[in-house]
């Protein structure tokens, strides 16, 4: 993603938006305690291992 697009000037224009953005509260308790499943976690420690393993290779030669 470009970092262009935090650039960019946020303009609220209706009153009651506003309102309703400064009386939030923040969330009581984060929306997901575990944002991936076991499955996914082992599927990343794989592609790190493959990807370690690559570039291991690569600096031997």
């Amino acid at each position: 993603m470009a970092t262009s697009t935090f650039d960019r000037r946020l303009e609220i224009t209706d009153p009651e938006a506003v309102i309703r953005l400064l009386t939030l509260e923040p969330a009581k308790e984060p929306l997901s305690k575990h944002p991936y499943t076991d499955e996914d976690r082992k599927r990343g420690e794989e592609l790190i291992r493959a990807c370690l393993a690559r570039s291991r290779s690569l600096k031997q030669t």
